[in-house]
Order: C-alpha cells, then structure tokens, then sequence
C-alpha cells in the first residue's frame, strides 16, 4: 500500500470533528428552551459516549442527546474518543456542533450531525425517517445505490454472498484516487460520481449497500500500520451468521488499478489477523475469528 493513501487521510480524520463549544450564552440558551423535550440519556464512560453516537449515525438521526455531571466530565469522554481516531466522519461532513446547558449540577449536552449526500439518502431509503431525499446529491447517490443493489443482490443470496458481491463490484467499479483531493474524494458520491474514492468513500458506499441488502455493517476507523509507515485509515465491520468480522475494500483493491483483479488479503478477517497491519480503539465491536467458509 502507498505511503500516500495514509498520509493524506491523516488531516481528514483528525479535522472530522469541529468542536463549536464556545456557546455558552446563544447555544446554551437554545438548549435550555428547547431540552424539557427530549431525552437526555445519562453517560459515565467513554464506550458509553461512543455507543451514543454510533447508534444515532447508524439510524441515521441528526441529533444525540446525553446527560453528565459536569461539562469537563463529557469532554474526558469526547476527547478520548477523539484521540483514539474513534470519530469517524462516514455518512457526515466533518463536524459535529455541540451545544450544552449545565444547571443543578447536571450538564445536558446536545450533538447535532449534518449528514454527507450519502448520509441524506439513507435517511430516506433506510431509516425511513425522511419523506423524500433531502438534496439532489442525496437522490443521485440513493438511486445509484438502488441500481446497484438491483444489479448485483437477489433476495436468495446468503449474507455472505452479498457480501462477496458488494465487495467485488466495489473493487471492479472503483478505483483509489491516489494523490487527489482528501476532501472530495471520500464519500459515496465520489464513488457513484468518477469512479474513484479514498478509503472512506469505499467503506461508507460498502456499508451502505450492505445495509441497504439486510446486512449489518458499520464504518471502523483507526490507523494502518503497515511496512510503509502508519497513517489515519477506515475499513468496515461486517456481520455475517451473527459473528462480526473485519473487510478492508480499500485494501484488497490494486494500486495501480487492475481491471478485473480482485485480492481477498482483507477479507472476513478476525482481529489477530487485523491486528498485523490495522490498529483500532477497544470501542468497536471485537472480531473473533476468520470467516470460514
């Protein structure tokens, strides 16, 4: 793998998180006149901060309420997760915007996503919580998901046959946009648009399929640590038979693109395996073994 395809993923991810928290008069107000009505879930850990917000992105719902004693107490959470590259930015744009209100020794705090193009769609083909696409990018990337899934994924297949098929299309019609543009070369759109993605942009379009065929799936994000030096770097996690396992699309693509080539080196891979050349935070789910097929 090129040194490349780390090193410029390294600003992306360490910037996917803008911190607006400097609100302590307008944001905080506006919370406080609007929290009586939600629900404010209470965290004491950072796996439970993580938990929160991945189960609201995977719902693909824009706001995360939670409840902590005291703002500092949720910033040793946030910043941990920040630290250990667990605040990955698939299905979003780059920050997310906090706003908090502390009163009687309770800190309510309120995280808001602004869903990507990809993000939008899945909102309405998925979680169903939308009536329509959001945006035109939203329905350009909705409907060249439709079209692939109609393509490639029959109601008969076996998880783990769509999720060959998912794989395999993704290398065939994607090539890595090595030494373009970080920032717009790291989504679904990129892919459905030029043919071309980034690590994200593979596990964000991966994950969507698979989600969108009936198979669970999540983005994982981390660093690579591979002969060529360490790098920021996403791949995907994959449930198949009900065990989770580890699939790297980006990876098991060619550099230089090959027509028709296909590596299956970062396929339905356990952890000891990962480990070798991936490294991860404790947060995300654990993979116990190779896929045995």
């Amino acid at each position: 793998m090129a040194a490349g395809k780390r090193i410029k993923l390294l600003s992306a991810l360490l910037s996917c998180v803008i911190l607006l928290s400097g609100l302590v008069s307008g944001c905080s107000g506006l919370l406080g006149a609007r929290g009586n009505k939600h629900d404010y879930t209470p965290i004491y850990s950072s796996q439970d901060l993580f938990n929160m917000i991945y189960d609201s992105l995977y719902r693909f719902e824009e706001d995360v309420f939670v409840e902590t004693s005291t703002y500092d107490e949720f910033m040793s959470y946030w910043n941990d997760l920040d630290k250990q590259f667990a605040l990955h930015s698939a299905f979003r744009e780059r920050d997310i915007r906090l706003s908090r209100l502390e009163k009687n020794n309770v800190c309510r705090v309120q995280m808001h996503m602004q869903f990507n193009a990809c993000g939008q769609a899945m909102q309405y083909l998925y979680a169903k919580n939308v009536k329509d696409y959001p945006t035109e990018e939203a329905r350009e990337v909705g409907e060249a998901l439709l079209a692939i899934k109609r393509e490639i994924i029959t109601d008969d297949m076996s998880d783990e046959q769509k999720v060959k098929k998912i794989h395999d299309y993704l290398i065939c019609n994607c090539a890595y946009a090595l030494d373009k543009d970080v920032y717009t070369f790291n989504d679904t759109l990129s892919v459905v648009e030029n043919g071309l993605s980034q690590c994200q942009g593979y596990s964000e379009a991966f994950t969507a399929l698979c989600l969108l065929s009936g198979v669970e799936c999540r983005v994982i994000s981390g660093n690579s640590t591979f002969g060529f030096g360490e790098g920021a770097h996403a791949w995907c996690q994959v449930q198949v038979g009900y065990i989770w396992y580890h699939i790297d699309v980006t990876w098991d693509d060619p550099i230089p693109d090959i027509s028709g080539s296909i590596r299956y080196d970062f396929y339905l891979k356990g952890d000891a395996m990962m480990k070798r050349t991936h490294d991860w935070c404790p947060y995300f789910e654990e993979c116990f073994v190779d896929y045995a097929s």
